[in-house]
């Protein structure tokens, strides 16, 4: 394989962990329908940004050209949007376009605890499995995590936030025995903009970040959420990426009544082999 597709699929697998897993949520355990049920809608994209100028001596950055192919590889039909339920322990994310591999309606289901995430394809009534430790969170583990608050406030899908900036360092995870060429990085530095509410931070939704963190939102999710603020807006920034950003906004968010049938794979569905990669 060239070099350059190498460095786009161990990248693109990252940013797609990165993207499907962008915003999952969950709520602390409890019967299903639970008091703390949520729907959000999140729209996630890659946009194109001005580069930040390069310093004295400082050479440009060999991946100039992985954010327009990673946008064609992970969001090629443009912004998609997320539909997230989140019951109890129970997460369902209907993807209402074409993201990373996933086809348009793809449903990812996920419970806490599960050692397997579900996909289910309504196209051809299908679904596999997953590992559940087969995410950007788990691989990448703690990061190295700076943020601060900017004083600055808006009104997001209808709530307060708060903006705070925030940089990130961790290590890239790589299978045993991959060869990587000399100037691919061992370290990702990860930069960027999140708008928060505390709206949400009440005990009903305290394990919202633990699904934020294990299922590959943003590495650190955590940290940047300190206090149980809850993340409405992030706009990341990657060194491997330079002159593009990836986003995602909730636009809308609310108390809802889940049926419980709602985190079960359709009745009907075949179950199939994972796509090579997990699908994501």
């Amino acid at each position: 394989m060239p070099n350059a597709d190498r460095r786009l699929r161990i990248h693109g697998a990252l940013i797609a962990a990165v993207l499907i897993g962008g915003l999952s949520l969950s709520a602390a355990q409890q019967p299903r329908p639970a008091a703390a049920t949520l729907k959000a809608t999140i729209r996630m994209s890659i946009a194109k940004i001005d580069a930040a100028p390069l310093r004295e001596g400082q050479k440009p950055s060999p991946f100039g050209n992985f954010g327009p192919l990673l946008t064609q590889l992970l969001t090629p039909e443009g912004p998609v949007d997320i539909q997230y339920v989140i019951a109890g322990d129970q997460t369902r994310a209907d993807v209402q376009g074409r993201i990373a591999t996933l086809p348009k309606g793809s449903i990812v289901i996920q419970k806490m605890g599960d050692e397997t995430i579900r996909v289910a394809n309504p196209g051809n009534q299908t679904w596999y499995e997953i590992p559940a430790n087969q995410n950007l969170g788990v691989l990448l583990g703690t990061p190295d995590v700076t943020i601060e608050p900017t004083g600055e406030k808006a009104t997001i899908a209808g709530q307060r936030a708060e903006r705070f900036r925030f940089t990130q360092q961790l290590r890239i995870p790589l299978p045993e025995g991959t060869a990587l060429p000399q100037d691919f990085p061992q370290d990702l530095e990860l930069s960027g903009d999140l708008w928060s509410t505390d709206a949400f931070a009440g005990a009903g939704y305290a394990g919202v970040f633990k699904t934020l963190q294990a299922f590959a939102a943003i590495p650190g999710v955590e940290a940047l959420t300190a206090g149980g603020r809850f993340p409405l807006r992030i706009a990341l920034r990657s060194s491997i990426m330079p002159g593009y950003e990836i986003r995602s906004e909730v636009t809308q968010i609310g108390p809802v009544t889940a049926d419980s049938g709602l985190f079960d794979i359709p009745r009907g569905y075949q179950k199939v082999q994972a796509p090579v990669g997990g699908g994501l």
